[in-house]
Parts: structure tokens; sequence; C-alpha cells
């Protein structure tokens, strides 16, 4: 009857119960924590960002459902795009047991550089949902970000030097005080007075450096004023002119009862401008074609000293508005220029009248009906003659000369195509107004 009864009565009295099951021989599992949305009462309120589930234990292996009895283990780590879970209430939950580290596993690219740095176990916090990881990428505050690293300009700004201070550059004076300057582009410059030698009471004398130089023209131009007493002052204007047509004009003034009481002044002028084309077409009308029809009449004779500088010389001293040659270097202004075919310039066209030079020139080439080789020397070292005419397309001048191969005047013709070495200048006699000086009277 007892069994009877036990197998028909729908409950079983409580003596006859079967004992609760046996629990599981696994490990036994951690006290999970409180579930966040029962936070303990009076908990003081953290600061802290909410944090997840600790990862699981190693050697267990996640459940993926099909038990429905809660696992704190089984987590799984919202995705991007799905909807952000809401942030548990205020307030910590309690510390899990502690657990071995171990890096949850990773979903995505970005999580790798999401690592937090690795803590000690007894410190070791779960970790951070990925949607608040995202917001952890944000910049820091400028009051929690790391100091910036120098760049290398101010660095090397605040490292202190090695190199000494340093002053101006030390400017290198030249010893030779009364050397002149030759930056001035003339020649003319300071002219040593030498007052010991009383050179100003002398009638037409320069200073004694420019005596007996033949590469200079000067002239002297002398007055003299008296004054109540009796006192007499005598003025002296020399003027020096050189190969480049600049000039130094010395003004002295003494008492010729005391020569001793001078006084010297010096001032240099530049060479005048290169005329124009029109300027030297009128200098040849003033004066070289009085000079081409003079000599027409010195032909087959010899002029002053036979030499081809006399008969220039001869020609212009009749001249009174004519500038007179600078040496035997310089003839007034220039018209053509060639060196040694080189190098050729031309401002006119050559001219009767005008004066042809020639400096260390060879000529060699072919000429004559028979095309006979010739060979020939002008100018050794100077030698000059007057213009006849010009030939432009044979590049030939006719000119006359003295003192070369005879001491008679006499006609003779030079091919420039056929110099090979040397110089010939073609010059346009120009008027004293030139440079400044008054006509001779």
């Amino acid at each position: 009857m007892t069994d009877e009864y036990s197998l028909q009565s729908p409950r079983s009295p409580p003596e006859s119960r079967p004992p609760p099951p046996l629990p599981p021989t696994a490990a036994p599992r951690g006290v999970p924590p409180l579930p966040p949305s029962q936070p303990p009462r009076n908990a003081r309120v953290s600061i802290d960002t909410p944090r997840g589930p600790p990862p699981p234990p190693p050697g267990r292996e996640p459940s993926y459902g099909g038990d429905d009895e809660y696992d704190p283990f089984n987590y799984v780590e919202p995705r991007h795009g799905l909807p952000t879970p809401p942030v548990p209430p205020s307030g910590r939950p309690e510390a899990p047991p502690p657990l071995p580290p171990q890096p949850p596993a990773r979903e995505s690219f970005d999580d790798l550089y999401d690592v937090s740095p690795v803590q000690s176990p007894a410190n070791e916090a779960p970790p951070v949902p990925m949607s608040q990881k995202r917001a952890s990428l944000a910049p820091l505050p400028p009051s929690s970000q790391a100091p910036a690293m120098p760049s290398p300009s101010a660095a090397r700004s605040t490292r202190p030097s090695m190199d000494m201070a340093r002053g101006p550059a030390n400017i290198r004076r030249s010893m030779d005080v009364s050397r002149p300057s030759v930056d001035q582009g003339f020649i003319a410059t300071d002219i040593d007075y030498a007052e010991s030698t009383l050179w100003w009471t002398q009638p037409n004398t320069p200073p004694p450096s420019l005596q007996n130089r033949k590469d200079i023209l000067f002239e002297v131009e002398e007055s003299s004023s008296s004054k109540r007493g009796g006192k007499t002052t005598v003025s002296k204007d020399i003027y020096i002119l050189f190969m480049d047509y600049s000039q130094t004009v010395i003004a002295a003034q003494f008492d010729p009862r005391d020569p001793a009481d001078v006084s010297l002044e010096q001032r240099h002028e530049p060479p005048p401008l290169q005329p124009r084309q029109d300027q030297l077409e009128q200098a040849h009308n003033q004066i070289g074609i009085r000079i081409s029809e003079s000599i027409n009449s010195y032909q087959n004779s010899t002029v002053g000293d036979g030499t081809p500088f006399g008969l220039i010389q001869h020609l212009l001293n009749p001249l009174a508005d004519a500038l007179l040659p600078v040496g035997t270097r310089a003839y007034g202004a220039l018209v053509y220029s060639n060196l040694a075919n080189a190098s050729v310039s031309q401002n006119d066209e050559i001219r009767a009248g005008d004066i042809v030079s020639f400096r260390n020139a060879r000529f060699q080439g072919h000429r004559g009906t028979m095309h006979q080789k010739y060979s020939s020397e002008v100018g050794k070292p100077d030698h000059v003659g007057i213009v006849v005419d010009w030939d432009g397309t044979k590049k030939k001048i006719r000119a006359w000369e003295q003192g070369r191969e005879s001491k008679k005047v006499k006609m003779e013709s030079f091919k420039l195509n056929d110099m090979r070495s040397g110089e010939c200048k073609v010059w346009r006699v120009m008027p004293r107004s030139w440079v400044g000086w008054e006509n001779n009277k």
C-alpha cells in the first residue's frame, strides 16, 4: 500500500523527496561581482570610468549559449556600429578575486593599438568597452598632455655656443699711404710739389717729376697783380695733359721777393667724353680739311727733322685752334681701332686729313697684279702718317709718311686685312676746346 500510494499521490511528502544532485567535479567558479543594477548602498562614488567584467581565466573556453545560467566570463565586447550599452550607475563594484593576467581577445584591427599597460594582478581592472575606448582616443586636455619635445631649432638656440664672441672683421690696411688710387679710371693723379726746388720761379717749367717727359703735353699761364703798398703777387697755372686726355691743373701764388712763401693747389679732371659722329664730322671740316690740303705741298720733300712725328708737328703748329699731339701715342679723338684684327671698332668714316698710327704692326699677304707675297713691319716702335683716302671694301688706307723708308714725304698704302700683329689706330684732330683749353694767340 505504501508503494502504491507513493506512485499515485501527486505530491510526495517531505520525508520521501530524493536528495539534491551533487555538484559537478569541475573547478569551482569564482564568485561573480554583483550585477551592475544592484550597487551596494552608501557606496563611495567613483570617478573612474566604468569597467566591464574581467577576462576568463586561462584554460577555460567561453560558453556560446545553451546554458541559461549566468556566466560572468561569457562576455562579448560590442562591435563598432552597434548601440552603445547603457552606462551603469555610479558606484564601484566589488573587486573580483585575483586572476592570472591575460590580454583579451581582439576582434578588430583598431584594437591592436588600444593595448593598455600591463598591471599587476592585485591592481588589475576589468577591460573597458570598445565604445568607451574610442572616446579615450580623443586628444588629452592641455593639462594632461605629455610635454612636447623641443624642436631641433629650439634646441640649437638654447644650446650655448662654444665659439667666442667675435667683433667686426679686421680690415687690412695698406702701408703705402702715398700710393695713388687705381679706381679713378684715368691717369691724372696727385703730383709731388717738390717745394724745396722753387720750380715755380722758372718760366714755362712744370714740377720736377714732369720735366723731360715726352708722353705729356703741358702749358703754363702766368699773371701778376699789384696791391697798395707795392706788394706784387704772381699767379701761375700749369695745365698738364696726359695720353688719355685727363689733366691736372696746378695753381701757384707767391711773392717774387719771397718765393719760398708760396701757396700751391692742384685739381684733376677726367678725360672728355667720346665725341658724337656729328662732332667728329665738324672737327674734320674745321681742321682735317686744312691738314689734307697743306700736306700736298710737301710731297717729295723733307719736313722738319725728317721723322714721322716731325711731319705731324710741322702741319699742326700753324693751326691755332688745333690740339697738339700728346707725346707720340695720342693725336685726338679715336675714329678707328684695330688690334691685330682680333678687336676692331670704328666710330666714324676714316677721312682725308686724319692721322693714322702704327705700333709694332706686322703685315703679311699678297699684293700687285701678280699677287706677289710680301711681309713688312711698320712702327718699331711707333709710326704715323696723314690719311689720303680709305677703301672700306678692301680695308686699305693710303697715307703720306716720312722717316720710315725715306726721309722724304711719300705716299704708302696699308692693307689692314693683312695685319697679323700689332695695332693700328686712326685719330681725328680735335679743337683745343675739346679739353677746355683756349685757342693760342
